[in-house]
């Protein structure tokens, strides 16, 4: 296990954890919010890569609870949470608000979020024309977006790489495939796996629409130089 998946699980169970923590002197609150901010620091820490750091932190946190647990000042257990991978998919072509409030939405169904990039061919067999940006890029860019655990590359089966994660949710946005169509193709296919679509659009985004505003502002523009 590499030190950032440690870490990653480490938040996990201290997330579950707080769950059950009740607070038993009020002397105690102000070292409480000094944990909960070593946590957030720890958080802070995974987003940025800094794992090493991130377990730094999150360990001072579970000391202090522990601490004021052995003094009987909070009731505070560890709890070690229960993995839930949630598989969401797309051709993330020029990020915008609406990924990132479905991502962030996709992520809070469970604590992994897997996110598959449609390949390049894939992109342009079912599009009509090429991505702005190249597969490697695309992966890249939602990669480092904070609510995503892992991203891979699709294949040219969409389904392979459900079967091969084996997730426990799958998160559809609500542009894509249908509910009921997809969990046909999933029991043909037997993968067992919830699937939840979003209920709608942030303000309406789209890449392609944004592409539109891009050429309609600048390709009009007398002063443009390429």
């Amino acid at each position: 296990m590499d030190v950032c998946e440690k870490l990653w699980k480490y938040i996990a169970n201290f997330n579950e954890s707080m769950k059950s923590l009740k607070i038993l002197d009020s002397g105690a609150k102000k070292l409480v919010d000094i944990a909960l901010a070593y946590y957030n620091d720890s958080r802070y820490y995974l987003e940025k890569g800094d794992c090493v750091t991130g377990l730094i932190t999150i360990s001072y946190a579970e000391g202090i609870l522990d601490a004021l647990r052995n003094l009987g000042l909070i009731e505070w257990n560890w709890v070690k949470a229960e993995e839930v991978k949630v598989f969401a998919a797309g051709s993330f072509d020029i990020i915008h608000p609406g990924h990132i409030e479905f991502l962030k939405w996709a992520s809070s169904l469970g604590n992994k979020l897997y996110v598959i990039v449609s390949k390049d061919s894939n992109y342009t067999r079912i599009k009509g024309f090429e991505p702005i940006f190249k597969e490697l890029d695309r992966a890249c860019i939602v990669g480092a977006i904070r609510y995503v655990y892992k991203v891979f590359i699709g294949s040219e089966d969409f389904l392979k790489p459900i079967e091969e994660l084996k997730p426990d949710i799958i998160a559809l946005g609500p542009d894509q495939i249908d509910v009921e169509e997809l969990r046909k193709l999933l029991r043909d296919r037997g993968i067992s796996a919830e699937v939840i679509k979003m209920g709608s659009r942030v303000l309406n985004y789209s890449s392609s629409s944004i592409k539109e505003r891009i050429c309609r502002t600048w390709c009009k523009n007398k002063n443009y130089v390429q």
